[in-house]
């Protein structure tokens, strides 16, 4: 987990519960007993320093804990709107090839549907930002990131192969006649 540039492990969550307990205790030095305590009390003194400069702990810790799920938001936004822009194309076209614009197995696709006069609309994930997003999101969707990937009204043909095979047995014909 980053914040502010820094790696946080695992030690980073019980500093927070230990900063959450700490501001806790009342502020008599006799009644305090912390695992974290030295026998001098400097976690005391620094806990009366920020009091005195008007920093709350607890809000230190609101803060620090709002940066942190924003942190995480982030990466996770990024991945729901790849998922979000391959299930609208998927639903939303009549027909989707996932492609990379050099591979000879999507020009093979591609040439099959300009022979059959089919348009579609072509995903080249090589040339976006997020296709390596796109490609892990089509892992998790078909079980395959490879490319091509052919989706005819919103059902998954497969690949290059598949494709031909589809239109050699009549089943991609099929799947084009119906709308």
């Amino acid at each position: 987990m980053a914040f502010w540039g820094l790696e946080l492990g695992p030690c980073f969550f019980p500093a927070i519960a230990w900063f959450s307990r700490w501001n806790s205790f009342p502020d008599n030095p006799n009644r305090l007993e912390s695992p974290y305590a030295n026998s001098d009390n400097s976690w005391l003194k620094l806990k009366m320093k920020m009091r005195l400069q008007g920093v709350s702990v607890s809000s230190f810790v609101l803060v620090l804990s709002l940066l942190v799920l924003i942190n995480e938001s982030k990466g996770a936004y990024a991945s729901n709107s790849a998922s979000a822009f391959v299930q609208n194309v998927i639903h939303s076209q009549r027909i989707v090839i996932f492609s990379k614009s050099y591979c000879p197995y999507c020009m093979r696709a591609k040439r099959i549907f300009s022979e059959l006069h089919e348009q579609p609309y072509v995903v080249e994930l090589d040339l976006r930002d997020d296709g390596a997003q796109i490609q892990y999101v089509l892992l998790d969707l078909v079980g395959r990131r490879t490319v091509p990937q052919v989706f005819v009204n919103g059902k998954h043909i497969g690949g290059s192969d598949d494709l031909k095979a589809a239109v050699q047995s009549g089943q991609l014909q099929k799947l084009l006649a119906t709308d």
